[in-house]
């Protein structure tokens, strides 16, 4: 399914039966990454799954994809689909969508789920690495990509999910070199959610990788204490969603239900 969004159009899939979770993917993914999650919540929830711009089928629409745009565009697939009350589960730059997109609608969040990401900004040298990562992706775009998502993997990982980091890259490096600029420059100017997050009334789960590269298990401990989020902690690295599927889909479900 699809609409129509700015210059572009939205891809989305809607599948299931039940109360809604919005599932938003992260940096150089897809809609396509949550299979795992949707064989597991088909049968008790609607699951939409949105390819974010310039991700996936979704085109790319302005030089910077700002989270409020990718929000914008999230919250227009959920009015022409009519939707009044959802919940939100964004992995790593979907999870800092998430967070803008409830700064409108937070009477509509039931609840979030943070899998791999942060309420916080960029420090300093992270900005300084998107800056270099994007002056790279102008001639070595596909070599970015594929060393960017193993990465992701904690090492013990990277072999045992072979097949499915090749689908991953393979499917990352279809996306255009301004889609990924796009994107790095939104995440890069993203702004701090952390009071966002801490005064949001609803339920609130940060899910958090001991192997994670990117985002240290010890800050995720502190920001859950900080924003009186719960916290879950997998023995993954940074795709926790494929790294310890069962373990997220069966604490996730527990976070949603009771």
């Amino acid at each position: 399914m699809k609409i129509p969004f700015k210059e572009t159009e939205v891809v989305f899939t809607v599948s299931g039966t039940g109360p809604t979770i919005v599932w938003l993917h992260g940096f150089l993914e897809s809609k396509e990454i949550w299979k795992k999650q949707l064989a597991y919540f088909n049968s008790k929830f609607t699951n939409i799954c949105i390819d974010l711009l310039g991700h996936g089928k979704t085109g790319c629409c302005l030089e910077e994809h700002t989270m409020e745009l990718q929000a914008e565009a999230v919250a227009s697939v959920l009015a022409h689909l009519k939707i009044s009350s959802f919940s939100l589960i964004g992995h790593s730059m979907g999870g800092y969508v998430a967070l803008a997109l409830i700064e409108n609608l937070e009477q509509q969040v039931l609840g979030i789920v943070l899998v791999n990401s942060t309420s916080y900004s960029d420090a300093e040298e992270k900005k300084k690495n998107r800056d270099r990562a994007i002056k790279i992706i102008e001639t070595q775009k596909n070599s970015f990509v594929r060393m960017g998502i193993i990465n992701l993997f904690s090492k013990a990982n990277r072999g045992l999910f072979l097949e499915e980091i090749e689908a991953l890259i393979e499917n990352a490096q279809l996306i255009t070199s301004q889609s990924v600029s796009s994107a790095l420059k939104g995440m890069k100017h993203r702004k701090n959610r952390l009071k966002t997050l801490k005064n949001y009334s609803g339920k609130k789960l940060i899910v958090s990788g001991t192997k994670d590269p990117v985002l240290p298990y010890q800050d995720a401990v502190e920001e859950a204490n900080s924003t009186q989020s719960e916290l879950l902690v997998l023995n993954s690295g940074h795709m926790s969603y494929m790294e310890a599927s069962l373990e997220l889909n069966e604490g996730v479900l527990k976070f949603l239900t009771r």
